[in-house]
């Protein structure tokens, strides 16, 4: 019998990655999301739509279908794409964290959850050599910006989940990762609610106009590069298995500042105009965050395939096809 997948945040970039993979894997899918429309893209790939979906509103709940298997969960506010205003995380991730064990507890037989939460968790062990294992003591960040109430959010979000393990039987697996790389239209973010362009996306604009490109601080920091095809596939193996606990998932290998600069600069400068190199060691350091992804490796049989420059060069294509144009919109619609 075919598996029934919810996949919570099927709008975002995670959610809709994983929900056509998993469709692609034949499990039935039904893709929920806070956007009222989906604009048809989901239609058009044989996957059900629920569309106007809040965590945090229990009503909500009641249109979901209950003879479900497993829950993907990325929904919830993210820093990354709202202002620095607390409540919204704890509605959205705590609350509706509450919500959503409370309604698979009463309402379905569904006992597998597969949830994401942040690395700030851990980032008191990070700008070391050493990668963070995947259970480090958690907390917050200390600067007092909109990752701290984010991670407090997602941390008791993650504790509740478990909670329910004992009081419901539900089983869950939560995935810390980095940044999930991955071609998106729109290359903006939120820092403490003012908007900016991403960084690799800045470097990766001025290298398709092979532009001079500045090298920050040490070129030695390290980073982990996780693809989103990767993370795919992470969650594949979670629904398979019966893991429970953090996994941390990285990249292939971490990567220096210089290898990543280097190879955005391989794939995407014009043919016939190569980038120059400045390096610039007076100004900041890139943050160097590394994480222990053995256990994942070992427990789920999850192995990243894909290099740095593999990344690159399909995030490029990607760029090309603009596969989810209907969904997002097109590179056009943000950058002139």
């Amino acid at each position: 019998m075919v598996k029934k997948i919810l996949v919570f945040g099927a709008t975002g970039h995670l959610g809709a990655y994983t929900a056509l993979h998993l469709k692609e894997l034949g499990y039935g899918i039904v893709a929920v999301g806070h956007r009222t429309s989906d604009n048809v893209f989901f239609t058009t790939k044989n996957i059900h739509y629920i569309g106007g979906f809040a965590l945090e509103n229990e009503n909500s709940y009641s249109n979901l279908p209950t003879d479900i298997d497993a829950v993907v969960h990325l929904a919830g506010t993210m820093p990354a794409h709202a202002d620095a205003k607390p409540m919204p995380y704890i509605q959205s991730i705590v609350v509706g964290m509450v919500n959503l064990c409370e309604w698979l507890k009463n309402s379905t037989q569904c006992k597998r959850v597969i949830f994401n939460t942040t690395p700030s968790d851990v980032c008191a062990f990070f700008g070391t050599d050493n990668p963070v294992p995947d259970d480090a003591p958690r907390s917050f960040p200390k600067d007092g910006g909109d990752h701290a109430i984010y991670a407090i959010a997602k941390t008791a979000a993650a504790d509740i989940l478990e909670s329910y393990k004992y009081s419901a039987g539900i089983s869950s697996c939560v995935f810390r990762h980095l940044t999930v790389y991955g071609y998106q239209p729109n290359p903006y973010y939120s820092l403490n609610g003012i908007k900016k362009m991403l960084p690799w996306r800045f470097i990766q604009q001025k290298a398709m106009n092979g532009e001079t490109v500045e090298v920050w601080g040490n070129a030695t920091r390290k980073k982990e590069l996780l693809y989103i095809k990767d993370f795919t596939k992470a969650v594949e193996c979670a629904i398979k298995s019966d893991v429970e606990g953090y996994f941390n998932l990285s990249g292939d290998r971490p990567y220096t500042l210089e290898e990543q600069i280097d190879g955005i600069i391989e794939v995407f400068n014009p043919a016939d105009k190569k980038s120059k190199k400045i390096y610039c060691p007076e100004k900041p350091n890139t943050p160097q965050n590394l994480l222990d992804s053995s256990k994942a490796r070992k427990l789920m049989n999850w192995h990243p395939q894909y290099s740095w420059i593999k990344a690159l060069l399909d995030m490029k294509k990607e760029m090309n096809d603009e596969p989810f144009a209907v969904l997002w919109g097109r590179y056009s619609d943000f950058c002139q």
